[in-house]
């Protein structure tokens, strides 16, 4: 797979990693079934406290999406019936992750996207803080060098 990646910048400190991205129904879902196979810009939360990606249930009904799945999910109000859906994902820079199984949530009218450690697990996710503002990178696949702050520091006092 041929390396990916996408940095953003704050010009101060965030509290909460959202970048804009763009989802739609699963391509593959959408030719096998003749669905229609609307993309949109939506605002996403990367997360690395949820296990799975997830997409508001507003925006799941705006797109008309059809779920694939059923499943039972443990949020903050605790454990709830979720459909799920397969989407394809597009972060910033034509980041492509396809085929993600994702539940939903209630709106919340903050983002509609959730980025979990499903998609954060494929590769290398780093924030730093230089000068009292966040940085964030992504990257697909995971570099054959990882980020080890350890090894960086006892390179730094040697």
């Amino acid at each position: 797979m041929k390396p990916q990646a996408f940095t953003k910048n704050a010009n101060s400190i965030v509290n909460s990693i959202i970048t804009d991205a763009a989802m739609r129904q699963s391509a593959n879902l959408c030719h096998n079934y003749k669905l229609a196979c609307q993309e949109v810009r939506v605002l996403t939360l990367w997360d690395t406290g949820a296990t799975g990606s997830s997409i508001s249930k507003g925006l799941a009904n705006y797109l008309g999406l059809k779920p694939i799945d059923m499943c039972l999910i443990q949020g903050v109000g605790g454990l709830q019936k979720s459909s799920v859906y397969l989407i394809d994902v597009l972060l910033p820079s034509n980041v492509a992750i396809n085929n993600v199984r994702v539940t939903e949530f209630l709106d919340n009218g903050s983002f509609s996207m959730i980025i979990g450690m499903d998609i954060i697990t494929l590769g290398d996710f780093a924030i730093s803080n230089k000068d009292r503002k966040t940085m964030v990178s992504f990257r697909i696949p995971p570099s054959d060098n990882p980020i080890d702050f350890v090894q960086m520091i006892n390179k730094e006092v040697t």
